[in-house]
This record gives C-alpha cells, sequence and structure tokens, in this order.
C-alpha cells in the first residue's frame, strides 16, 4: 500500500519540493536575452510592469524608457517606437504603462529600476488622473507589484524620510494588503520607524527572494509580441525623415481612419467605445476640475524617486482632444490651470525639461480618440525624442533637483494660487 501511494503521489511531491527550491533559491537564470528585452520593450505586459529582471537588463542595453498610461498603446506609424525602428534612433522606447497606471504606481516601478541611474527617462503625464479622488484604490491595488513594495519597504532608511511615510500612508489608505510582516513593516514606515531586524530579515530573504527567482524564472514568458503591429505601422512611414513631410502625412492618415464622426477620433474608437451613447457626454464635463487631487502629492512621490536616482526626465503633458473638450463642454480654464500647476511643480523643484503639448497652435489631429495622444500629437513628441534618444546617459547639470516637501501636503493638493 506505501509503494503504490508513494508511486502516485510520489512524483507530485517531488515537483513540489523541486519547484520550492527553485523558487527560494537566490539563482538567477539566464532567461533575459536581447531578443526577449526587444519583445518586452513594446509588449505592456503588466508582468514587465510589475516585475524589475527584464527592465533592469534594458537599461544596460540602447533603451530608454517611456513611463505612462493608455496611451502607450496607441501603436499608429507616428508611435515612438515605429518612429524608433524605420530612422534608426540609436536608442529605441522601453515601454511601461497600462490603461490605470497613475502616479504612485510609476512611482514603486521608477524605485525598483536600479539600472536607472544616471540614465534617462520620458514620462507622460494625463490631466485625467489627477480628479478629486486620485487613482483608484482597485486600479492602484491591481497593478502594485509585491517586488517592488518589498524593495521600497527594505530600502526606507534611506532618501527622503517624509516621502518614504506618505508612500508608506498612501499605499495603506489605497488597501495595500499583503502578509501580515510586510504589512506591520509598512505601518511601521507610515508612523515615522524604522522596520524592525526581523521584518527586515524575513522581507529580504524569504518574500524578496522568492518574488525574484519568480521574475526571473516566469517575468518573460509569453509575453505579448507587438512587433507585427510595429513593423505594419513603420512600414508606411517615407524612407527619409522630413517633419513637414511626416505633418501632412500624419494629417492625411488621421482624416482617413476618422472620416465617420466630425470630433477627429479614429472611427474604430469611435464605433467601439462612443458611438451608441455619443449623446450622454453632451456637455457633460461642464464642472471638471483637475486643481484638487491627491495625485499631486503621488506625482511628488514620483519626482522624489527620479532624484533619488539622478534620472534626466523628460516630462510630456498629454493633450486633450479640443473637439471633445468643446463638445463635453469642458472649461478650457481647467486644463489651463492645470497645466500651470504640474508646470510650476516642477520647474520650481528644477524638473525644467517639459514638452507641454496643451497649448500648441495646430491642435487638428493632436488625439487619436478623446484624451490620448495620436497621429499628429505622437510626431510632435517624437521631434523632441528624436534628440533626446541620442544618449541614453543623464546629462550631470540637468539633475540638481532641489525637493521641496510641501508637494507632498493636502494645502499643495487642493491649492489654486501658484
Amino acid at each position: 500500500m506505501k509503494k503504490k501511494l508513494w508511486m502516485t503521489f510520489g512524483p507530485v511531491i517531488v515537483a513540489a519540493v523541486a519547484l520550492l527550491l527553485l523558487l527560494w533559491t537566490p539563482t538567477k537564470f539566464k532567461t533575459i536575452t536581447p531578443e526577449k528585452i526587444d519583445q518586452a520593450s513594446t509588449s505592456l505586459d503588466i508582468r514587465v510592469l510589475k516585475g524589475e529582471d527584464v527592465k533592469n537588463a534594458a537599461e544596460k542595453e540602447n533603451y530608454i524608457p517611456i513611463i505612462g498610461s493608455s496611451e502607450l498603446s496607441r501603436m499608429d506609424p507616428f508611435h515612438p517606437s515605429s518612429m524608433a525602428q524605420k530612422y534608426h534612433w540609436k536608442n529605441k522606447p522601453f515601454l511601461l504603462g497600462n490603461p490605470g497606471t497613475a502616479s504612485l504606481t510609476q512611482a514603486f516601478n521608477v524605485n525598483g529600476m536600479t539600472n536607472l541611474k544616471d540614465k534617462k527617462a520620458v514620462f507622460i503625464i494625463s490631466p485625467q488622473w489627477f480628479t478629486k479622488k486620485g487613482v483608484p484604490s482597485d486600479a492602484f491595488k491591481y497593478f502594485l507589484s509585491p517586488m517592488q513594495l518589498s524593495g521600497f519597504i527594505l530600502n526606507s532608511n534611506h532618501g527622503n524620510k517624509e516621502m518614504n511615510e506618505y508612500v508608506a500612508r498612501r499605499a495603506i489608505e489605497l488597501g495595500v494588503k499583503e502578509g501580515p510582516i510586510e504589512n506591520q513593516a509598512l505601518q511601521r514606515i507610515a508612523n515615522g520607524q524604522k522596520i524592525t531586524k526581523t521584518q527586515r530579515f524575513y522581507i529580504k530573504h524569504f518574500t524578496r527572494t522568492s518574488l525574484q527567482s519568480q521574475d526571473n524564472l516566469f517575468g518573460t514568458a509569453f509575453l505579448n509580441d507587438h512587433q507585427e503591429k510595429i513593423n505594419k505601422a513603420a512600414s508606411k512611414l517615407p524612407d527619409d525623415y522630413d517633419y513637414k513631410k511626416l505633418n501632412k502625412l500624419a494629417a492625411k492618415m488621421a482624416k482617413k481612419h476618422s472620416h465617420e464622426n466630425d470630433l477627429q477620433i479614429g472611427d474604430s474608437y469611435y464605433k467601439r467605445q462612443l458611438m451608441k451613447r455619443i449623446y450622454k457626454f453632451k456637455d457633460a464635463h461642464k464642472h471638471v476640475d483637475y486643481l484638487h487631487s491627491p495625485e499631486y502629492n503621488d506625482f511628488q512621490a514620483l519626482l522624489y524617486m527620479f532624484k533619488q536616482n539622478h534620472v534626466q526626465v523628460m516630462f510630456v503633458i498629454q493633450p486633450v482632444n479640443p473637439k471633445w473638450v468643446k463638445y463635453t463642454g469642458m472649461p478650457e480654464s481647467s486644463l489651463l490651470n492645470f497645466d500651470k500647476k504640474i508646470t510650476y511643480q516642477l520647474k520650481s523643484q528644477g524638473f525644467n525639461n517639459i514638452v507641454d503639448l496643451t497649448n500648441v497652435k495646430n491642435k487638428n489631429y493632436i488625439a487619436e480618440d478623446t484624451i490620448h495622444m495620436g497621429w499628429r500629437g505622437w510626431l510632435m513628441l517624437d521631434k523632441h525624442l528624436k534628440n533626446f534618444y541620442k544618449d541614453k546617459n543623464a546629462d550631470p547639470s540637468q539633475t540638481h533637483y532641489q525637493m521641496n516637501n510641501y508637494f507632498l501636503t493636502d494645502t499643495w493638493a487642493d491649492n489654486t494660487k501658484f
């Protein structure tokens, strides 16, 4: 009977023990190949966002991250990944963002990108993040990486104390619940205390080791592959780069693909998301306000993470479709005041490289749908990225940031005078 039981359950037990040993043993396997990095760079896979291995490997190669949210999936011919491939940029974009990712998620993401130190990055800011309640709890918890959280906890004795306390409090406020030891450690940080030796030992040698092994083994397995989409988009571009000609081509393509509505919204998006309920949006945004939001504080936490790693950042303020603004009745002052406030927060601390696409003269076809860059919007950004991507190393003269804890306060979150 014992022999039969062993024959039945023995292989399962051996396999389970082997898997546990594999996950708990701090051994690195060579799973990150150049081909995997290239695939990951445009995959927009959540495992890439929540992982660390492939992103840090990319920082050793010719990639510069573009960090944002849902706009990154709008892969038309003028998308930076298409342009970089067609016109042979020295460094290629590594896309990090999904619908629902906002400042605090990306703060944890940047904190985990240890090889980003003294390098460059691009960060796309979306006005619609800055709502009265800020990032939804469910979205934040969905995109939060337990591994990145463990890294934050272990590094909490370093850096800006007020920022660490804020991030811990905010994570707890948004409902983060990991293991009991991680939760207790996070609470101590939020209270201004150091984590205990026991907490540090457990999180470092058990929690983080296991998560790192999982990331190493499975972080690049069966990734989304958008290379065919990028190839198709790039094939529609002329062989020689000429901005004026490309601008005309972008307008021509946009007109062709948005001719079934008068809002300059891509037809496929319009049919799928708006056509049957478009009337509901008429004058629906008359009271939109982007000036009162905890997102400003979350954004400040992100800035601290960039500062700690001496990252030279190009910030992009994303435009909103002007025809959509008019149709929904959104006051122009809503976007104008948001633009002024976020620019003040950046420039007053030394983050001066800002590509502001909210105030361009010709806004036709600047967005592919209601609130995301596309066509001419991407092309306008590409014009700035083209030179930025020539060298991935940060210019030290551009990373003299003077951080101000005032931007972590409720007073700033609700401030309308700046």
